[in-house]
């Protein structure tokens, strides 16, 4: 364990210390601070007014779970360094900074590349104030020479699920994220060189997969949350159509480098907010409906169907509705795509394994087979538009 610099009271694990050294500088740093700015679920809380939780304490809760973890490694006799334990710590605080305003909702849209390809680049320009975090790319990429580090940071059950898990039920208000991180944590230990759960935390990790799988539907697919991201993302999407994006964006568009990645870090939820109070005046009708809608709360309303063939008769009633205003526009209003819920999937070569008492190392599916039907990725249909009623007055 690392000399303690600070303690942090957090809501959800009480008590989160903070090392002395590379940690605390990297905390202190603005890269870091700007996950002050970024919420954690995006616009859930039009739909849960309790989500207002932000990146940054979502990093500080994954930095106190790999830092208890690794504390239960090395009473398990794993021998784990001073500088490769802060390294560990590092890559879990660090582990969002390459996210942008309103996270997952608006990844890819604002610069073409996901959060984990920014943020490569982003601890880049960390290194100039925090030193050399080589080994923090490494246990970011699966090639540490410990692959267990790795699979900590980056796995089925790493220490950023555990945490999100359990935070974002406790700001939901939504009980069925609650799982019993201790005892993971607790049961968690290291055979063959990799990251294993020890057979009496078997009920747990089932635990924690049902949780998952709930938590999706509850909460990160809930009709009204799929509604109300997918409103900012078309509000995006008819900026750029209608040649109204901001300057700093055209300019992230222009290919990464220092001057861009400090533009793309200077953005926060409230300048997006900015733009979209801007939009309300907007010459152009879809921009200035959809800038409203975000405002007043009028996000698409989302319907799951059976098959995607019953959405064009749901679309010609919704067309016979629409006021005479908004029919030049009405592609703008309604949308149709697919919800993927992926609890767990050991096809994919990455499962979770059981460390049993006769020193066996099994699969997770194969130590509880009813989990290959339940961890399979289940897909829905849905189809969602602004409320015909409502269109005129955010047309006006």
């Amino acid at each position: 364990m690392l000399p303690t610099a600070k303690i942090i009271n957090d809501p959800v694990h009480g008590f989160i210390r903070i090392p002395e050294g590379r940690v605390l500088r990297a905390l202190s740093s603005p890269i870091v601070q700007r996950l002050r700015r970024l919420s954690q679920l995006g616009l859930a809380y039009f739909v849960y007014p309790g989500a207002v939780h932000t990146r940054f304490a979502h990093a500080l809760g994954v930095m106190h779970l790999a830092d208890e973890a690794l504390t239960i490694l090395t009473r398990k006799g794993v021998q784990i360094s001073a500088d490769t334990w802060e390294s560990v710590l590092l890559g879990a605080l660090l582990h969002d900074i390459g996210h942008g305003p309103f996270s997952h909702s608006l990844e890819g849209l604002i610069v073409p590349l996901s959060h984990e390809q920014l943020g490569e680049e982003v601890l880049a320009l960390l290194e100039k104030e925090v030193g050399e975090l080589a080994e923090v790319r490494a246990l970011w990429r699966g090639s540490h020479e410990f692959p267990f580090l790795s699979e900590l940071l980056i796995s089925q059950l790493d220490v950023d699920r555990l945490d999100y898990l359990v935070r974002d039920s406790f700001f939901t208000g939504v009980q069925e994220g609650l799982i019993g991180t201790e005892r993971l944590i607790h049961t968690m230990a290291v055979a063959d060189n990799r990251l294993v759960i020890e057979e009496k935390g078997l009920n747990s990790v089932e635990k924690f997969i049902v949780t998952r799988r709930f938590m999706y539907w509850q909460v990160y697919l809930h009709k009204g949350v799929l509604g109300a991201e997918r409103l900012l993302q078309r509000w995006w999407a008819v900026l750029d159509a209608f040649d109204c994006l901001p300057e700093a964006v055209r300019r992230l568009r222009s290919g990464l480098s220092d001057a861009v990645l400090d533009i793309f870090l200077r953005l926060d939820e409230s300048i997006v907010w900015s733009w979209i109070h801007e939009g309300v005046d907007s010459i152009h009708p879809p921009v200035r409906a959809l800038s409203r809608a975000l405002l007043w709360r009028v996000p698409y309303k989302v319907r799951f169907l059976g098959e995607p063939s019953q959405a064009t008769e749901m679309y010609q009633e919704w067309i016979e509705k629409l006021p005479p205003q908004a029919h030049p526009w009405k592609e703008w209003f309604w949308i149709e795509g697919w919800a993927e819920n992926l609890a767990y999937l050991p096809a994919q070569g990455e499962d979770i394994y059981i460390f049993q008492k006769d020193n066996r190392l099994i699969p997770l599916a194969e130590a509880s087979p009813w989990l290959r039907a339940l961890g399979a990725p289940m897909r829905r249909f849905f189809v969602g538009a602004i409320p015909a009623a409502l269109l005129e007055s955010l047309l006006r």
